[in-house]
């Protein structure tokens, strides 16, 4: 795992435990809002069903959401800028769950950044993990891959302002506390991501060259 996910993942790690600390001076939690509703229905309606499957929730709550076209309008600008690698958090849903007679809180979070195109192609260490049986490819984009904790897409999405740039987004899905383990989860993880992917890519005009289709082969 590298060193981004693996900050990321001690990130959402300690706000789960704060979730779960009971303190007096903790605020209220929003209204819950259904799978279809989720992430400015962000999601298709096969990505929905997996998120209720992944999770073993129906509502949820919005603990972070940024508006797709002004979300899309932000990566775009920081495409050449340093900025352009920091993860911007498009959606974060929680829901508390009960965990052996313990209350946890479910967190599944997306995110995008940009990347180099040499960073995307697949490395020893990722067939490594493959053969392991620690890490699944799928045909999404560039490259795509799920393993027990997240998923991750990278995606060509070439705008006429940059044509020499070698820039990839990257999509990232984090999760804690779900409850679909095994081949199963990482299936319905990569179909959530994607969902989310084709949405970004749409917003951007490269939809037709991320190789993001809707229905894609499902590892068994």
């Amino acid at each position: 795992m590298d060193t981004c996910r693996k900050l990321t993942l001690c990130a959402l790690v300690t706000l789960a435990t704060m979730g779960c600390s009971g303190s007096s001076n903790s605020r209220e939690e929003p209204s819950r809002i259904s799978t279809s509703q989720a992430c400015g229905s962000l999601l298709s309606k096969e990505a929905a069903s997996e998120l209720e499957t992944l999770t073993g929730q129906t509502r949820f709550t919005e603990d972070n959401y940024a508006d797709i076209t002004r979300f899309s309008t932000g990566l775009r600008s920081a495409e050449l800028t340093p900025e352009g690698w920091e993860e911007r958090e498009l959606c974060r849903l929680i829901a508390k769950v009960d965990a052996d007679g313990r209350n946890e809180r479910l967190i599944v979070s997306v995110s995008f950044s940009w990347s180099d195109t040499e960073v995307a192609r697949k490395r020893g260490e990722t067939n490594k993990k493959v053969s392991a049986g620690e890490l699944t490819l799928y045909s999404l984009g560039m490259r795509s891959e799920a393993d027990t904790d997240g998923a991750a897409i990278y995606f060509s999405c070439p705008d006429d302002d940059h044509p020499k740039s070698k820039k990839v987004l990257r999509g990232d899905l984090w999760s804690l506390n779900t409850k679909l383990t095994g081949q199963a989860g990482r299936n319905a993880r990569i179909t959530i991501l994607n969902a989310a992917a084709r949405k970004i890519a749409r917003q951007l005009d490269c939809l037709d060259t991320a190789n993001l289709p809707e229905t894609f082969h499902k590892v068994t």
